[in-house]
C-alpha cells in the first residue's frame, strides 16, 4: 500500500516509532488479515496499516540495508532504493576522485545514497515526495549523519532552471524509470531526461546518474564512463560518469560485489576469439554485469577461452588456465558432453552419466529450462549435474557437465 502524510506522521511520532519496536506479528502472506485485525485493537485502521506495511518493508528491506530494523520506507521507495553495499561503493568513488566540497543527490527518495555520501562528505538532497523527504530525515537521524545532509523538499530541475541550485563539487542524479506508471527504458523518456541532465553536468561537471542497465548505447552522451553494477549476482543498474570522476577508469566497466569486495574488470571494445567447443573445456557464464560492459576479450584473455559463437555470451577454455582470480566473474563448468538438443537424448544421457539432481541453464535457447524440468529422467540418489540449453548457429545444442569448484 501507499503510505500517505499522515500515517508518516504517525510512524514517526513516539507512539509510532514505540509501537514499530515491538511490534510482534505474523508477516507470512497468508496470515495478513489476522495481523491487521490483531493491531486494529489498539490503532486506528489507518495507523494498523501503517505499522503492519512498515514491518512488512523492514523485512523486505533487509536484503538492501543491514540497518533496516531501524529504517523507515514506503513500497515504491524501497523498490527504487540502491542496496547499500552498491551506494557505499558509489560513494567511495564519487568522493575519491570529485574535487572538495559538498556534494548534491538530487532525487533522494528514501535517503539511501544520501545516507553512504554523508559517510564521506557533506550533501544536499533533494526530494519533491513529502513522505519520503520525512522517512529520509529520520533514516538519516537513526544511521547519526542528519547533521552532514541538509534536505531540501523542493522539484531540483526548477531550482536548476532558476539557477539556484546551491554550489557543489559533485551531484548525483537517481531520474525516475517509471512515467505514468510505465516503466521507460530511454534516457530521453526519464524523469528528468538525459538532456536535463547534461544541462546539469555544464555547471557541476563531478556527475553521476544512475541509470537502468539495459542502456542503450546509442543513447549514451559523449565524454562519459559507464559502469555495470552487479550485486547478488544479479545486474540491476548502471552509472554514467562524468567530468573528473571517468578519471583512470575506461570507457566501460564491470563491478561485481563478492566477498565483502568489490571488483572490476575494464572493457577495451576488443573483439573476443571464436573457437570449438568440445568435451574436456571448462564452459564459463560471465556476471551479468560483466555481459552488459562486453568485457568478453578481456576474459578471454586471462582465461585464455573463446567464444563458440559470437551471439552467445559463453566461453570455453581448456582447465590448466583456470584463473582464480577471476572467479568473481564468472561461473565456472565442465564440459563432459555435447550434443544436439533432444528430449529423448538428453534423458538417456542423464540416466547413462547417473545424474539425480540437475541444475538448468539457458542462453540463446527457446527452450524455458523449468518447463523442462518435470520431464527429465533423474536417478534417485545420482550424482548433481548441469544441463546449458544453448546454440551454435542455428543449431541447438545441450552441454551437459557439472560445476568445477577450481580444485578438480
Amino acid at each position: 500500500m501507499t503510505l500517505h502524510l499522515a500515517q508518516a506522521a504517525f510512524l514517526l511520532s513516539e507512539r509510532g516509532r514505540a509501537a514499530a519496536r515491538h511490534i510482534e506479528i505474523d508477516l507470512r502472506p497468508q496470515h495478513r488479515l489476522a495481523a491487521l485485525t490483531a493491531l486494529r485493537r489498539n490503532f486506528t485502521p489507518e495507523e494498523a496499516a501503517a505499522l503492519l506495511t512498515l514491518a512488512e518493508l523492514r523485512q523486505r528491506a533487509q536484503a538492501k540495508f543491514p540497518q533496516a530494523e531501524q529504517m523507515f520506507f514506503t513500497p515504491e521507495a524501497l523498490e527504487q532504493a540502491t542496496a547499500w553495499p552498491v551506494a557505499l561503493h558509489r560513494a567511495e568513488r564519487l568522493h575519491r576522485l570529485a574535487p572538495p566540497g559538498p556534494v548534491l543527490d538530487l532525487g533522494c527518495g528514501i535517503g539511501g545514497d544520501a545516507l553512504a555520501l554523508a559517510h564521506f562528505r557533506p550533501v544536499i538532497a533533494y526530494e519533491m515526495d513529502p513522505v519520503r523527504l520525512r522517512f529520509a530525515q529520520a533514516n538519516a537521524e537513526a544511521l547519526g549523519v542528519a547533521d552532514r545532509i541538509s534536505f531540501h523538499q523542493e522539484d531540483w530541475t526548477q531550482a536548476l532552471a532558476e539557477e539556484r541550485l546551491p554550489p557543489a563539487a559533485a551531484a548525483f542524479a537517481d531520474p525516475s524509470r517509471r512515467v505514468e506508471g510505465r516503466r521507460v527504458f530511454s534516457l530521453h523518456r526519464m524523469a528528468p531526461p538525459l538532456e536535463t541532465l547534461l544541462i546539469l553536468q555544464a555547471r557541476v561537471p563531478a556527475l553521476a546518474v544512475k541509470v537502468a542497465p539495459g542502456v542503450a548505447d546509442e543513447e549514451l552522451p559523449p565524454g562519459c564512463g559507464v559502469e555495470f553494477v552487479s550485486h547478488a549476482g544479479v545486474c540491476k543498474e548502471a552509472v554514467l560518469w562524468f567530468g573528473p570522476l571517468t578519471r583512470g577508469a575506461p570507457i566501460r566497466w564491470a563491478s561485481v560485489h563478492g566477498e565483502d569486495r568489490w571488483f572490476v574488470l575494464g572493457a577495451s571494445g576488443r573483439e573476443p576469439p571464436l573457437g570449438p567447443l568440445s568435451p574436456g573445456q571448462l564452459l564459463y557464464e560471465p556476471d551479468p554485469a560483466v555481459i552488459r560492459a562486453g568485457a568478453f576479450f578481456e576474459l578471454c584473455e586471462r582465461l585464455q577461452a573463446h567464444l563458440f559463437d559470437a551471439q552467445i555470451a559463453y566461453l570455453v577454455g581448456p582447465p590448466e588456465h583456470f584463473d582464480p582470480q577471476m572467479r568473481p566473474f564468472v561461473a565456472a563448468f565442465w564440459v563432459e558432453e555435447v550434443h544436439p538438443f533432444g528430449l529423448k537424448r538428453l534423458n538417456a544421457r542423464l540416466r547413462a552419466l547417473g545424474i539425480g539432481q540437475v541444475e538448468l541453464k539457458r542462453r540463446g535457447a527457446p527452450v524455458e529450462p523449468e518447463s523442462l524440468r518435470g520431464r527429465l529422467d533423474l536417478q534417485p540418489g545420482g550424482r548433481p549435474g548441469v544441463v546449458l540449453l544453448t546454440r551454435r548457429g542455428s543449431q541447438r545444442l545441450m552441454i551437459l557437465g557439472r560445476r568445477f569448484s577450481g580444485d578438480a
